[in-house]
Order: structure tokens, then C-alpha cells, then sequence
């Protein structure tokens, strides 16, 4: 993300969907170009297969408990 340019009236959210009956958590925004650190606690259990993605938000995040905007980056959890 830190080569890439987002507008300065968006945020970038990043979510999890583990199981599709409960729907996407929102694990928080993302600051581009910086870490982000997320304790194993707020993440959860881990599944293979578990959808991860960043969306593009309006600013301060998703006015709903779901994404809104377009998916920026997305990939899925694999047992190693």
C-alpha cells in the first residue's frame, strides 16, 4: 500500500469474514504507507480460507457494519 495513492476524503478500512452467517468484522482503519499492528485478540480465530480485505471508506470509516466502498485489496487465510 505505501506506493499506492488514496484520496485525502477517504479511509481505508480493513475487514475479516470468517463466517458468511455473521457476516464482515471490521478490524479498523488503515493508515497507508504505515504498519499496522493488530493484537491476535481482535483478530480472532483464524480460519483457512478466512477472507481479508481493504476497502475504500468514506472518511472515519464504513457508515454501515458491512463494507460500502470498493475492495482495494483482497486475499484469504492459508493453512501452511
Amino acid at each position: 500500500m505505501a506506493d499506492s495513492e488514496y484520496p485525502v476524503d477517504r479511509s481505508v478500512q480493513f475487514w475479516t469474514l470468517a463466517d458468511p452467517a455473521q457476516g464482515p468484522r471490521s478490524l479498523g482503519l488503515v493508515n497507508p504507507g504505515q504498519p499496522l499492528i493488530l493484537p491476535a485478540s481482535r483478530v480472532g480465530d483464524v480460519e483457512s480460507g478466512q477472507l481479508f480485505e481493504l476497502t475504500l471508506e468514506p472518511p472515519g470509516g464504513s457508515p454501515a457494519d458491512r463494507p460500502t466502498g470498493p475492495v482495494l485489496f483482497i486475499g484469504r487465510a492459508v493453512a501452511l
